[in-house]
């Protein structure tokens, strides 16, 4: 969590207002009210000048509201900028049908894209990400990279527009991010010119990963479009990165990512972070690591001057089909080393019938993350919680206080915690588990959430109130006494919101056959349709924020119908 916001104390701000009012009444009997308000406009444009060096800003998917010409942002804040990051924002329906008319949308984001680069001071920019459905141009490409040459570590686009090899390409880069690589063509030279400086690689097929997971939700991985082989071969090149510690990929074939030689094997073992998010090929790939991680510490064969050992620091593995196979690989992985300070391993499509011991393995003591989630197929209403504990294929008392207790016994310095809990009130409270004797655990996230049919009740609950309540009923010793060193308790599935951002339907669907095809294809599922969401504090699979599913009793409705401002099931929960 961050810091408050005044960490020090305020002397000035601690001042009675009665006592302000008289400097006030003092400065302007001195007649010097003009000179205090000019004090006060530097002192705002200063301020402002340090708050924002690191700018995250959202666009919406119809047009921007400011005309071409005009700054979004305030000259201070655009001469401040260090760290530049440009995300989709909500889709603007309101000009969407009068933005049809005019040039594209995504021609008017690159306009005002171009516009706060231009007004960056040259050789300021660090980092620079426009994680927009818009694609990243020549123009702005070259904007970026000939007005920051020498000092742009980080460069992070959703995907690439088509380039002219006479491109400028940034140098030096220590971060590369590209969401959706398609063919492959200009990443893979961008990424053949820093080689020899990168450090963190994050690459993926997150476009087309989405478009399948939207027509089916099983054996869909196969069936991912995959850059050319030519891009795969080079950039799993991994004996040629010297510096990489840190490797992301989603949605792509990592078969040739298996490792052949001494030098990619000691690679592997230098990274410090390695996430699989829905890649075909996994299952081979954990078994030759593990394997590679066995050889280098216990074979006489193994680099010996220096000795060799895994590195690793954070494991991050999803898969929609976590079949046998793939089960058993990652038992022999996670067995393979020790040292990890997160793992998290999310499975749709299956139970695991593996206790959270098992998978821990020799970690516990080094735990600070632990995120377990099972769901026996996806979910796609509210009358059913596909969900499941790691160890058995359904809830029960024992299971779960078993798994609480022995996850408390195997991490004791663990400091965040995503799982599934049972949503019986009585069960939890009648089974205390040793929960509250971790001391360092600041963020709860429980990643399922109760059947509405079932616990209707919840919608007279706000959130807040909802969280007391949890409170009460997982630290039923402390009720009464002291809180717990919980700062954060995020509730709710997490829902990938990349994939039901639904555009407006397109102009050129004619036949009636097909618009009902087309719809029915994308309909968003039931409980994205029938209820109201507010954000949590767990990070989905693409890095955005995910919605908290939030029954809404008929007391809010004037209020999410506009006529009154949102509150309540909308306020944050925060337990300091």
């Amino acid at each position: 969590m961050e810091s408050p916001l005044f960490a020090q104390p305020c002397r000035l701000l601690s001042l009675p207002d009665e006592l302000k009012l008289h400097i006030l009444n003092y400065l302007d009997t001195r007649r010097d009210l003009y000179n205090v308000s000019r004090t006060c406009h530097v002192l705002e444009d200063v301020t402002m000048a340090r708050l924002y060096h690191s700018v995250d800003l959202d666009l919406p998917l119809g047009r921007v509201s400011k005309e071409p010409g005009t700054s979004i942002l305030r000259a201070p804040v655009t001469q401040s900028i260090r760290e530049f990051t440009v995300r989709s924002g909500p889709l603007n329906r309101r000009r969407s049908v009068y933005s049809r008319r005019r040039k594209s949308d995504a021609g008017s984001i690159e306009v005002h894209v171009n516009g706060i680069l231009d007004k960056i001071p040259m050789k300021r920019l660090k980092s620079f990400a426009i994680l927009h459905q818009t694609p990243l141009s020549q123009q702005t490409l070259d904007l970026v990279v000939r007005r920051n040459e020498h000092t742009l570590q980080h460069l992070g686009f959703y995907e690439a527009a088509p380039w002219q090899e006479s491109t400028l390409l940034p140098l030096n880069l220590t971060s590369l991010e590209c969401r959706a690589v398609n063919e492959g063509d200009g990443v893979e030279n961008i990424i053949s010119a820093n080689r020899s400086t990168l450090q963190k690689l994050y690459l993926g097929q997150e476009k087309q990963l989405v478009d399948q997971y939207r027509r089916t939700r099983v054996g869909f991985l196969e069936q991912i479009p995959q850059p050319a082989e030519t891009f795969l071969t080079s950039a799993f090149a991994l004996d040629k990165y010297s510096h990489l510690r840190e490797l992301s990929l989603s949605g792509l074939d990592v078969t040739l990512l298996r490792p052949t030689t001494t030098s990619q094997a000691v690679l592997f073992c230098k990274l410090e972070r390695l996430s699989l998010e829905s890649c075909p090929g996994t299952t081979e790939l954990l078994d030759s690591i593990a394997g590679t991680f066995h050889w280098t510490s216990y074979s006489p064969d193994a680099p010996q001057n220096p000795p060799i050992f895994p590195s690793l620091k954070h494991f991050l593995l999803r898969h929609e089909n976590p079949n046998t196979a793939l089960k058993d690989a990652v038992i022999r992985f996670l067995s393979s080393f020790t040292g990890l300070r997160t793992l998290s391993l999310l499975f749709e499509n299956a139970a695991v019938l593996e206790r959270p011991s098992t998978l821990i393995a020799e970690h516990g003591p080094t735990l600070h993350t632990l995120v377990l989630e099972s769901r026996i197929q996806p979910r796609e209403h509210l009358s059913l919680d596909t969900s499941r504990p790691f160890g058995v294929g359904g809830y029960s008392s024992e299971l779960w206080e078993e798994s609480i207790n022995d996850i408390v016994r195997l991490c004791p310095n663990l400091v965040e915690l995503g799982m599934g809990f049972p949503w019986n009130d009585e069960l939890v409270r009648l089974h205390k588990t040793a929960l509250p004797t971790l001391q360092h655990l600041k963020t709860i996230h429980i990643r399922n959430f109760p059947e509405n049919q079932v616990f209707s009740q919840l919608g007279d609950y706000s959130i807040k109130e909802y969280a007391t309540k949890f409170i009460e009923w997982a630290f039923p010793a402390l009720v009464g006494g002291g809180r717990p060193t919980l700062e954060q308790l995020a509730i709710g599935p997490t829902l990938y919101e990349s994939r039901w951002k639904m555009s407006p339907a397109s102009n050129t669907t004619t036949s009636t056959s097909t618009s009902t095809s087309t719809s029915t294809r994308r309909q968003v599922p039931e409980f994205l349709r029938t209820h109201h969401f507010c954000l949590d504090w767990a990070t989905t699979r693409f890095g955005r924020w995910s919605p908290l599913i939030t029954p809404v009793s008929e007391k809010y409705m004037e209020e999410l119908a506009g006529e009154k401002p949102l509150r309540g099931v909308f306020e944050q929960v925060w337990l300091r």
